[in-house]
């Protein structure tokens, strides 16, 4: 394990370094889809602000020709300034309710921002898992490329056949084709991360060597992010669950709605309107008042806030459904976690021990105590429990990102301002 450690420290030293804040800031800063949503929920908080707001004022003004007392026709003007006002009671429900909105779409839109950090951790984890898996692979050809000439050797001493030969190039070439798919994922995955932190490289040339993508100028490093165990015990566990941002969006929901049907409730002469002016008759100037009173004798606002009372009830019944579910998946995935990380403990001794086999194996075949073949299945027995141990981590670290996403939130500590 030490070669490997080392092989992959190396390449590190000079990679494209990102504290795990900077990681963040820049995920958020880069992603279409919270720019989307961050100028979405500006609109929507200006609409209601917008909805808030008294309407515009207007003049109104009549022009009828009537007959003075001393028969002469003249007109006679009627202009009055009328107003549209929010009565007392209404303006301070819609207070409220955009009061509740602005704390929805920022609880929101914080959702959001959690969930793509989560899936921007889970890509450079696997990321820089999948370099460790190259790294086995590539120590695997060699293996082989070394076996293999030495089956040379031993076909032109007429101690092998060709068959055998032949064998030990196939384990070779599938070798070197299981090392260059591992090349693709990775690049594949370092363009993904360079577009989400917006990381310009310097453009690889057509027959560049995969070792371009881990130089200085391509790897990409976060120190602050590195495989770990999930610590968390059922008090932490329930405290997030208590605190789900999932379910204070769809409550924060539930009580906009509560308000809307107040608002339905008491908002039955929104088109009230008045005006003063001034009117002229027989050459004289008189003061005027005007109202506009709906009379709410229909059961239309009965029905706005009927309304509005069944969708508190259907987000308050769904509110509950979801934070049982919650609670079902991340009880269900902690579980897996903890299974998975039994299973790579053991796997760790597994390797320790085949190590040790390994190198009696070396010392068997090079006192020339068993053959090539056995002592072939030896290293590949040991690089096959390096790379189950890889996998099974890739597997941890994709079993962590569905407990993240469905709790809302990462284990990560970020520091400083969010």
């Amino acid at each position: 394990m030490l070669w490997l450690t080392a092989g992959l420290l190396a390449s590190f030293l000079s990679a494209k370094t990102f504290s795990v804040e900077e990681f963040f800031k820049r995920v958020e800063h880069n992603s279409m889809e919270l720019i989307q949503k961050k100028a979405e929920f500006i609109s929507l908080l200006e609409e209601q602000k917008s909805t808030n707001a008294w309407d515009f004022p207007f003049i109104s003004n009549e022009t009828s020709m009537v007959r003075n007392f001393q028969g002469i026709a003249e007109a006679q003007p009627r202009t009055v300034l009328m107003i549209k006002p929010k009565l007392p009671w209404v303006s301070r429900l819609l207070a409220q309710s955009l009061s509740i909105k602005n704390v929805q779409y920022r609880k929101s839109y914080e959702l959001s921002r959690n969930l793509a950090f989560i899936g921007a951790k889970r890509l450079y984890l696997n990321y820089i898992l999948n370099i460790e898996k190259h790294n086995i692979y590539a120590r695997r050809e060699q293996i082989f490329l070394s076996q293999l000439n030495a089956a040379q050797r031993k076909v032109e001493a007429g101690s092998m056949s060709e068959k055998d030969y032949i064998n030990f190039k196939n384990s070779y070439l599938e070798s070197k084709l299981a090392k260059i798919n591992m090349e693709t994922l990775i690049i594949n995955q370092e363009k993904t991360l360079n577009t989400m932190l917006a990381i310009v490289h310097p453009v690889v040339s057509k027959n560049a060597d995969f070792s371009t993508f881990l130089d200085k100028d391509h790897l990409i490093k976060i120190p602050g992010l590195q495989f770990e165990y999930v610590r968390i015990g059922e008090y932490g566990l329930q405290r997030i669950l208590d605190h789900s941002l999932y379910v204070e969006v769809l409550d924060l929901s539930a009580k906009d709605y509560k308000v809307n049907a107040n608002l339905a409730n008491r908002d039955v002469f929104k088109n009230f309107e008045f005006g003063l002016g001034a009117e002229s008759y027989n050459s004289a100037t008189n003061f005027s008042i005007e109202f506009n009173i709906p009379l709410p004798v229909t059961p239309k606002n009965i029905h706005l806030k009927r309304k509005f009372l069944a969708l508190e009830n259907g987000t308050r019944a769904k509110n509950v459904v979801m934070k049982r579910n919650i609670g079902i998946n991340a009880h269900a995935y902690l579980n897996q976690l903890q299974t998975k990380e039994k299973y790579m403990k053991i796997q760790i001794e597994a390797i320790d021990n085949k190590a040790k086999l390994m190198e009696m194996g070396r010392i068997a075949y090079e006192a020339q105590k068993i053959g090539l073949f056995e002592y072939l299945i030896y290293q590949n027995s040991y690089m096959d429990a390096l790379i189950a141990l890889a996998e099974a981590k890739i597997e941890y670290v994709d079993i962590t990102a569905l407990l993240e996403e469905t709790l809302g939130q990462t284990f990560t500590r970020i520091r400083g301002p969010q």
